[in-house]
């Protein structure tokens, strides 16, 4: 059998190395699911990551605990696994300012983002490459814990073209536009299409190509891959498909039913607030509601429209929400590297967000759905990942009391049911850290430690002396350090005033 991951490197495993990436393997091919590796530093946990991936052939998620460490770990990824398919996933905000209001201050922040399209680009090409193939490792930071839209809704709004096949071009345009793509304005830009007679182009989602269709008639007989910025012709392709420009799609064959169930629980909400007599209140959730209903009928999309996506999605019972774990097959490695750092994260986020969601409910500035726009919140990812999945019906109801608690004692009778679903029965998962914290230890069924570097250099000794009034040892140290090193007298004021240091210290 072909391997799916190939491993390129000038070196080998060797220090700690050989050792710890046997017993991981062997153990995960034990049916055991979670490991830790505790790797000091400098040891090289990065190359004993990219081996284990080559030897278990498993689709992996790396976690980081943030951006600049997961952008320096994809980066050395794509090195190892050339041929593979290495993508990028973190928050895509250049700047972001989330929707809030701050009661003490009676005081009401409008969302306010500024997207990197290179990053967004990114994010697509992830979801692209997990929907089309087998042999993808993503480095993501914990904002693979928010919610994405389903993979079935994502993978249905694709395009596929092939040559000399006929295609309808109304049709054409309709379905891009569903897709969120926009007519040029201007030059084509990403995420935009431009028709002119029969030559098509569409500025590609996921990379920065510009695919040109030429049409004989309504026969596609030509397409090309063309270099967005040079415009130089890449290559002639038989058949390519058209990604989504937004991870963020609208069914819309059902919107009349969506928008009226919004309209309903707007109308609970506005008698509501005139029941306890909070008129302005319920004129406020009425004005700024009503709007955004005008602009999804109008153009699909509104400012904020993550704030109704339960609706969309038809999950308003508390289900929990579609993630990047959906998009991975059952059985998928998981990595969680600086796990003392990213498990905290992953703990605390989902704490943040509703008390940021509770604020805007509570103030009259959203409706209640507005809180299951949500992360995963920890006992959810636990379960969905084998960390501490119930085993029994005792378990599974001391799960969803935690959860009640968390929601303020409001869940859906479904919930246990669409949790289940999501669970990823095969998902091995190693925690690798410098300084693993006690919840991976506790959880882990093993430790494996890599201490000796490959390059053998070991820390320099380091001798801590108790705090005191003498002064002998530190002066004789720094003697030693200067007769070593005489270049740093330059930098020292008594050398250069020619003062005895003694004198300095005892004063």
């Amino acid at each position: 059998m072909e391997k799916l991951f190939k491993l390129k490197s000038s070196y080998k495993p060797s220090g700690d190395q050989p050792k710890a990436i046997k017993e991981i393997v062997e153990w995960f091919s034990n049916w055991n699911k979670k490991i830790t590796l505790l790797g000091a530093t400098w040891t090289g946990k990065t190359f004993t990551m990219a081996n284990i991936i080559e030897k278990l052939q498993k689709p992996t998620l790396i976690l980081s605990h943030n951006k600049t460490l997961a952008a320096q770990l994809a980066t050395e990824f794509k090195y190892f696994f050339p041929e593979n398919a290495v993508h990028y996933f973190v928050s895509y905000f250049d700047y972001y300012q989330p929707e809030a209001y701050i009661p003490e201050r009676d005081m009401y922040i409008e969302k306010d983002s500024s997207i990197n399209k290179e990053i967004e680009m990114y994010r697509l090409a992830t979801l692209s490459s997990l929907l089309s193939r087998k042999d993808v490792i993503v480095v993501s930071s914990v904002s693979a814990l928010y919610g994405l839209w389903w993979k079935e809704t994502f993978e249905k709004y694709t395009l596929t073209f092939e040559v000399w096949k006929e295609y309808n071009f109304k049709e054409i345009k309709r379905k891009l536009i569903s897709m969120q793509y926009k007519p040029v304005q201007g030059k084509i830009e990403p995420w935009m299409f431009d028709f002119k007679g029969e030559i098509l182009d569409i500025f590609s989602s996921i990379d920065n190509v510009v695919y040109r269709l030429i049409f004989d008639e309504n026969e596609l007989a030509i397409i090309q891959a063309k270099d967005s910025i040079t415009w130089k012709n890449l290559w002639n392709l038989q058949k390519i498909t058209i990604w989504p420009a937004t991870q963020f799609l609208q069914e819309m064959d059902n919107l009349d039913i969506i928008l009226n169930k919004i309209k309903k629980d707007l109308e609970e909400r506005i008698n509501y607030f005139k029941k306890i007599w909070k008129n302005i209140e319920a004129e406020r959730i009425k004005k700024r509601t009503m709007y955004d209903i005008r602009m999804i009928q109008e153009t699909w999309y509104v400012n904020g429209i993550e704030n109704y996506s339960p609706y969309f999605e038809w999950r308003l019972n508390w289900q929990p929400p579609n993630t990047l774990f959906d998009y991975f097959p059952d059985d998928f490695l998981l990595i969680i590297d600086e796990s003392h750092m990213t498990i905290p994260q992953l703990k605390a986020m989902p704490q943040w967000d509703k008390s940021r969601k509770l604020n805007l409910i509570n103030y009259w500035f959203r409706l209640p759905s507005a809180i299951h726009h949500r992360p995963l919140i920890f006992e959810e990812l636990e379960t969905i990942l084998g960390w501490k999945t119930p085993q029994t019906e005792e378990q599974w109801q001391i799960l969803e009391e935690k959860v009640k608690k968390f929601f303020n004692n409001v869940l859906g009778e479904d919930y246990i049911s669409k949790l289940k679903e999501k669970i990823k029965k095969n998902c091995k998962t190693l925690f690798v850290s410098a300084t693993p914290a006690e919840y991976e230890l506790n959880i882990s069924e093993k430790v494996v430690e890599q201490i000796i570097r490959p390059t053998w250099l070991l820390d320099p000794i380091t001798y801590v002396y108790p705090k005191s009034w003498d002064y002998e040892i530190l002066l004789n140290s720094l003697e030693k350090l200067l007769k070593k090193k005489p270049e740093l007298k330059k930098y020292l004021v008594w050398y250069k005033q020619n003062i005895d240091l003694k004198e300095v210290f005892l004063e």
